[in-house]
């Protein structure tokens, strides 16, 4: 204790100032954060200074116009945030007021994985409640590392320390048809009847190379008509009725199989993406609600 007394003698470190800067830190620079507003700016440059001054370290270096932290800089913004949302936690917890959680993922695995979990992962925490982000691996895996995201739902190739993971799903690609848009069609057939059926599916990525490549490879005819910019897109036009689609096989639960048939794409059964639920254990310590929330939906 007597280091924290000593610690806390020196003037310039107050939970206002640490808001402040994490503020700043999301935000992504002083005039961001102050709303352009001049007096904020001197605010928060002020209080900027006297946290250098209090930790005896460089808080911020000039880059053009702007600022940007330095290391030392994330790492107290994400010590500063593990902080503010344990307390925040404790406060709720203490008047018995729900508990938020944040958790991101692919629009497609939130729509087709997540959405169909909710009611089980409410039953699990009732106390709770969620919030749901969608977006890209590279920014939910960022989000995860400076503690503005809960938990995240991502390829387990994409966790990177010190993030914690517990499988979750493959996630494997099959093409969906519309039984009245061919009849009779199977896995027998597929080959002689693809080349007639209009598809839709995604417009890039990794996903689209592997698809077209293989299909290529392997002497399968696609007629792609519709290029999507998500897959949940291209499953509303299978469920038109007037198109196929290339999709994930977790879409299967969009459809009704006696008006939709899934057959599996023969080049694409190497092509398959491994789903982990992942958080950082950091924010586990100072929030032990989501890792409950991590348990239910594991």
């Amino acid at each position: 204790m007597d280091m924290f007394a000593e610690m806390l003698s020196r003037g310039g470190l107050s939970l206002d100032r640490l808001h402040n800067f994490c503020k700043i830190a999301d935000a992504g620079g002083i005039t961001k954060a102050a709303g352009r507003d001049p007096g904020k700016q001197s605010l928060y440059s002020r209080q900027i200074k006297e946290l250098e001054t209090f930790f005896g370290v460089e808080l911020k270096v000039r880059r053009g116009k702007g600022i940007v932290l330095t290391d030392a800089g994330q790492q107290l913004a994400r010590l500063t945030r593990a902080h503010l949302l344990g307390l925040a936690d404790f406060q709720q917890t203490a008047r018995k007021l729900p508990q938020r959680i944040s958790i991101g993922s692919g629009n497609s695995v939130i729509e087709w994985i997540l959405v169909p979990r909710m009611a089980a992962l409410a039953k699990a925490l009732p106390e709770g409640q969620f919030e749901c982000y969608a977006d890209r691996t590279k920014a939910i895996v960022a989000r995860l590392l400076d503690l503005t995201l809960d938990v995240g739902i991502i390829r387990e190739s994409a966790v990177q320390r010190p993030l914690k993971s517990v499988p979750l799903a493959s996630v494997t690609y099959s093409l969906f048809v519309p039984r009245k848009l061919s009849p009779g069609v199977n896995a027998a057939n597929l080959r002689q009847r693809l080349a007639y059926i209009p598809l839709a599916t995604s417009m890039g990525g990794s996903f689209r190379d592997a698809l077209e490549t293989g299909a290529s490879k392997s002497g399968w005819p696609l007629k792609i008509v519709v290029s999507c910019s998500s897959f949940t897109q291209a499953a509303r036009l299978v469920q038109s009725g007037q198109y196929g689609g290339v999709l994930p096989g977790i879409a299967r639960v969009d459809f009704d199989p006696s008006r939709v048939v899934e057959i599996p794409l023969p080049f694409l059964k190497d092509y398959s993406r491994k789903l982990c639920v992942a958080w950082n254990p950091r924010l586990v310590e100072v929030r032990p609600f989501v890792g409950r929330a991590v348990g239910a939906l594991a």
